[in-house]
């Protein structure tokens, strides 16, 4: 029996990748695509009509707010635990920038004119939502900076997955217009 290359065996996963992936764009188009068949749920989630500003101001701060997840994924990767918690403290703790729009308290505290709007018109439960993720942001922090001392980076995963959570239910409640 002939033994196969690495080439060869490359070439033929190559093909029959390639092969199925052809197979399965024609089952498609013969109307057999699964993901065609099911009809879409209603999007049950409260719909927020908020002010223009307020509107763009939200819309920036959750996509910085993935940015930052993004970073600190970068640096959990990079198998730096203690710079990952430093910009989860930064960018999404209870003291960063967009914290204060989630703070029911932040017009006591003399908070700027859009944390203050925000305040007035976030829904309470969404607040609570967005002050929870930045709390939990905090804890992350504190587990992240644990890491090099104790070597179990378990607690500081369990707390970003807490951050993550509230993330997803303020997601899966509510939408913007």
């Amino acid at each position: 029996m002939k033994r196969m290359t690495s080439v060869t065996r490359l070439s033929l996963a190559f093909g029959a990748a390639l092969l199925l992936g052809m197979a399965g764009g024609a089952a498609q188009e013969r109307g057999h695509s699964h993901t065609h068949m099911m009809t879409p749920a209603p999007d049950a989630r409260q719909l927020l009509d908020f002010p223009p500003p307020m509107r763009e101001h939200m819309l920036a701060n959750m996509r910085d707010h993935v940015e930052t997840l993004h970073a600190i994924l970068d640096a959990l990767a990079a198998n730096d635990p203690a710079k990952a918690g430093e910009i989860a403290d930064a960018r999404l703790g209870l003291a960063s920038p967009g914290a204060a729009s989630c703070d029911p308290k932040a017009a006591a505290k003399g908070a700027d004119h859009m944390a203050t709007m925000m305040g007035e018109h976030m829904p309470q439960q969404m607040r609570a939502y967005g002050f929870a993720m930045h709390e939990a942001a905090g804890k992350f922090a504190t587990q992240a900076a644990k890491v090099k001392e104790s070597g179990d980076l378990k607690p500081a995963l369990a707390a970003l997955a807490e951050v993550t959570q509230n993330c997803a239910a303020c997601h899966a409640a509510y939408r913007l217009r």
